[in-house]
């Protein structure tokens, strides 16, 4: 595993929606090559937190540092330049594109602005990347005729497209997902964290697939970090309990 500063830092992170704090002084480390789960409460502003890391609002109070730099002043196009991809639990696909044009899509935007390589290689790549998410055969095909889960595939291929990457935000990715599917995002989240060191930032209630990926888990409750472990040790925890099942 490489060392070097944490792929994601919070200091003190703040949303507010009028009077509700919907991110209340979070602060969260998450080092390199790390599966991190997010787990809490329905409302408990784990959706809000990856909204705000990726730059679709803007943090009210505190600091963002992806691999050592301040990003919580950036646009998330500018975000995603630093290395940061992400995916919905609606996934947001361009409906009459093509699956391979979806996939594109990030690597067609570095070409906008000078970066990455030419179109073939790029295409090539992204070829690749719909086999290794197994849809390759429905390349040509409107992104608006797959499935959900199939869709979360899509997400991920289009997420792998995005260089540098060090760090991919997933909310909810195994929600309504057919356990055939379930097990290819599985695999394929194992394999780039394995053989890539692409850090992870995993919101799911699944417990059984997080505790198949995740070293440890941070627990949010009303917008606070109410702790951290592993699994087993934040299901023992007294506040996590009465967050869950009340006091």
């Amino acid at each position: 595993m490489t060392a070097g500063p944490p792929v994601l830092e919070t200091r003190g992170l703040t949303k507010r929606f009028g009077g509700l704090v919907a991110v209340d002084q979070l602060s969260i480390t998450v080092p390199r090559a790390q599966i991190r789960g997010l787990i809490g409460p329905n409302g408990s502003g784990k959706t809000t937190t990856v909204n705000v890391l990726s730059g679709l609002y803007r943090a009210d109070g505190g600091e963002i540092h992806l691999c050592g730099r301040r990003t919580d002043k950036l646009r998330p196009h500018e975000i995603t330049a630093c290395g940061i991809a992400r995916t919905f639990q609606i996934p947001k696909l361009f409906g009459h594109m093509t699956v391979l044009e979806n996939v594109l899509l990030p690597a067609l935007a570095a070409l906008d602005r000078g970066a990455g390589g030419a179109l073939p290689e790029i295409t090539e790549r992204a070829r690749g990347l719909l086999d290794f998410v197994t849809l390759d055969r429905l390349r040509h095909a409107p992104a608006k005729e797959l499935s959900g889960g199939q869709s979360m595939l899509i997400q991920i291929a289009r997420a792998l497209m995005v260089r540098p990457l060090h760090l991919i935000l997933m909310d909810e990715p195994f929600a309504g997902v057919h356990p055939s599917i379930r097990d290819i995002i599985l695999e394929a989240i194992l394999k780039m964290n394995r053989e890539e060191e692409i850090t992870f930032l995993i919101v799911s209630h699944e417990m059984a697939e997080l505790r198949r990926l995740c070293q440890r888990v941070s627990v949010m409750d009303e917008g606070r970090l109410i702790a951290e472990g592993t699994l087993e040790e934040v299901a023992n925890n007294q506040l996590v309990l009465e967050a869950y099942l009340g006091p």
